[in-house]
C-alpha cells in the first residue's frame, strides 16, 4: 500500500472511529462504503498525484522566471552560458511534468 492510499484509509478510519463514538449508524455505513469503493479510492490518488504535479510545474516556472531576470541581468559570457543551460534543463523538467499532467487527465 503506498502512502497516498494508506493517508486515505487511515483518514476514512478515522471518520468511521469518529462516527461510531458518536453513535452515528448511518454515517458508519457510508463510511465502510467509501471503503470499499475502489474507484473512489482511485479518484483520491488520481487527484492527489495531478495535485503534486501542479505543485513541480509551479515551482519550475518559478524558477524559469529567476533565471530569466538573472539572464537579463547578466553581464557575464561564461555567467550566461551556465544560465541558457540551466533555462534549457527547466524547460526539459517542465515538458515532462506536462506529459505526466496530461497522461492523468
Amino acid at each position: 500500500m503506498d502512502s497516498i492510499t494508506a493517508a486515505w484509509v487511515n483518514d476514512y478510519l478515522d471518520l468511521y472511529n469518529y462516527a461510531r463514538s458518536i453513535g452515528d449508524s448511518e454515517w458508519e455505513k457510508e463510511i465502510i462504503a467509501s471503503l470499499k469503493n475502489k474507484n473512489l479510492l482511485a479518484e483520491y490518488r488520481r487527484n492527489m498525484i495531478l495535485r503534486d504535479l501542479w505543485k513541480s510545474y509551479d515551482m519550475i516556472n518559478r524558477q524559469l522566471l529567476e533565471v530569466f531576470a538573472e539572464l537579463r541581468s547578466s553581464a557575464e559570457s561564461n555567467r550566461e552560458e551556465t544560465l541558457q543551460d540551466r533555462w534549457f534543463q527547466l524547460k526539459l523538467e517542465r515538458i515532462h511534468v506536462a506529459r505526466k499532467i496530461l497522461s492523468y487527465q
